[in-house]
C-alpha cells in the first residue's frame, strides 16, 4: 500500500464556462467529503491564479497538437515537476472525465481523438483508472467515429450517460456489451450554494437566461432568438414582477442581453456574477426562468424553480423530461403561437403550489441518483488505489 494521496486529473474543464466549473466545484467538493488528500489537476493552460486560488495542481493539455505531448513531461525532473505542482502522465492515477457534452457528430471525430482517445490509447493501464462522469453523447454517426468511440469506451472503467438519449447513442454505436455504461443525471444537482446578502433583491424575480450557441452565425435565426427572448421579458414584466436578464458566462450572452435590453420598452437590470457559485444561487432563488443554458436549467430544476427551455441540443429536451416538465421545451422554429403557449403554461406552473412539489420530489430523485453514481466511483477508486486515506474515510 502506498503513502502518497491519489493523483486524478480533470478533462473537459475550461475556466470560461460556468457550467463546467460548477461541475469542477462539485467534483472538488465531493473529494473533500471522501478523499480529502488527493491531488486534483487541471490544464496548466488555466491561469496559475485561478488554479492555485483552488489549490488545484496541473497537467500538460493532452488535446494540444497532433501528437500526444503530454508524454514528455514524464522526462522532467520529478523534484521540478512536484515544485510547480505538475503532474505527469506518469504520476496521474485516475482521469475523470468531465466534458459535459464533447463527444459526437456535433464536435467531430478530433475532439474525441485528441482528448478521450490519446488518453486511451496512451495512459489506461489496468492499474490506472479513467471515468468519464455524467454528459450527453452522440450521435456517433459521422465517418469514423462509433469505431473511436467503441475503442475508447472499453478502455473506461466506468462510462455515465445522463440522458436516454445518450444511451440509444451510445447503443446505436455498437458500444453497449462491454457493462460500463451507467445512467446517471448532471451531478451539479448537489451543489446548494447560498444567495449571498448583497443579491437578496433578486430573490422572486423572473429569470431571462440566453445562450449565443443557439443562433451561431445565423443572423436570420439569432433575430428569430431575440424577438422570442424579448417577448419573454415583455410578457413577465406585465405580471408586475421584477424581470432580470442573467448572463451565464461568456462575451457572446452578453452581447446577447445588450441587444435585448436594446429592444426593450425599459431596460432590465443584468446579472453578471464571475463566481459560478454565485450564480447558481442567483437562480436558485428564482420566481421562474427561461434558460438557454444547460447547467442555467439544472439549477433552476434542482431548486424546484419552473423552468422552460429554448436549447440547441437533445440534452436540454431529456432533462426536462427527468424533471416531468417536457411540455416547456421550448422549439425556436415552431410557430409563435406554441411557445406562447408553452410561456402561459410556465407562468401557470409558477403560480402552482402542486407544480412545485411535484419538482421538488423529482429534484430529489435525481440528486438520489447523482449520489449513487458518488458512491460507485468512489468504491471503485479504493478498491483500485488502495491509500490508508482511501482504505479509512
Amino acid at each position: 500500500m502506498r503513502e502518497r494521496p491519489i493523483n486524478v486529473e480533470v478533462l473537459g474543464i475550461w475556466p470560461h464556462n460556468k457550467g463546467a466549473l460548477l461541475m469542477l466545484e462539485a467534483i472538488r467538493e465531493r473529494f473533500r467529503q471522501e478523499l480529502p488528500q488527493a491531488r486534483l489537476a487541471v490544464p496548466f493552460s488555466w491561469p496559475a491564479e485561478q488554479r492555485l486560488a483552488l489549490g488545484l495542481h496541473c497537467t500538460y493539455p493532452r488535446e494540444h497538437g497532433r501528437v500526444d505531448t503530454a508524454r514528455l513531461s514524464d522526462l522532467l525532473p520529478s523534484r521540478w515537476r512536484k515544485g510547480v505542482g505538475l503532474l505527469s502522465p506518469r504520476d496521474v492515477d485516475v482521469v475523470l472525465d468531465a466534458s459535459g457534452f464533447a463527444y459526437g457528430d456535433y464536435w467531430g471525430l478530433p475532439k474525441l481523438q485528441h482528448r478521450l482517445l490519446r488518453v486511451a490509447r496512451h495512459w489506461k493501464t489496468p492499474a490506472r483508472t479513467l471515468i468519464l462522469l455524467p454528459q450527453a453523447l452522440g450521435p456517433f454517426e459521422a465517418p469514423g467515429i462509433a469505431a473511436a468511440w467503441r475503442e475508447a469506451q472499453r478502455s473506461a472503467d466506468l462510462v455515465y450517460v445522463r440522458d436516454r438519449a445518450s444511451w440509444a447513442f451510445v447503443e446505436a454505436a455498437g458500444a453497449q456489451g462491454t457493462g460500463n455504461v451507467r445512467l446517471s443525471p448532471d451531478f451539479t444537482n448537489l451543489l446548494h450554494p447560498a444567495l449571498p446578502d448583497r443579491l437578496a433583491a433578486v430573490q422572486g424575480a423572473f429569470l431571462v437566461i440566453p445562450n449565443e450557441r443557439v443562433v451561431g452565425r445565423d443572423t436570420g435565426r439569432r433575430a428569430a432568438y431575440l424577438q422570442f427572448l424579448r417577448s419573454c421579458a415583455e410578457r413577465f414584466l406585465a405580471t408586475g414582477r421584477k424581470v432580470l436578464l442573467l448572463v451565464h458566462e461568456g462575451a457572446g450572452d452578453r452581447r446577447l442581453a445588450l441587444e435585448l435590453n436594446a429592444l426593450l420598452p425599459r431596460p432590465v437590470d443584468v446579472i453578471d456574477e464571475p463566481s459560478p457559485l454565485v450564480t447558481k444561487a442567483v437562480i436558485g432563488a428564482a420566481y421562474a426562468t427561461v434558460s438557454s443554458r444547460y447547467h442555467g436549467l439544472v439549477s433552476a430544476l434542482s431548486a424546484a424553480v419552473p423552468s422552460a427551455a429554448c436549447g440547441w441540443a437533445h440534452k436540454y429536451g431529456e432533462l426536462m423530461s427527468d424533471h416531468g416538465c417536457a411540455h416547456l421545451n421550448i422549439d425556436l422554429s415552431s410557430d409563435a403561437a406554441h411557445w406562447s403557449h408553452q410561456l402561459d403554461q410556465l407562468e401557470q406552473a409558477a403560480q402552482s403550489d402542486s407544480i412545485r412539489t411535484a419538482l421538488r420530489a423529482a429534484a430529489q430523485q435525481q440528486q438520489h441518483r447523482s449520489q449513487e453514481m458518488w458512491a460507485e466511483v468512489f468504491s471503485l477508486l479504493r478498491r483500485k488505489h488502495p491509500t490508508k486515506e482511501a482504505l479509512h474515510p
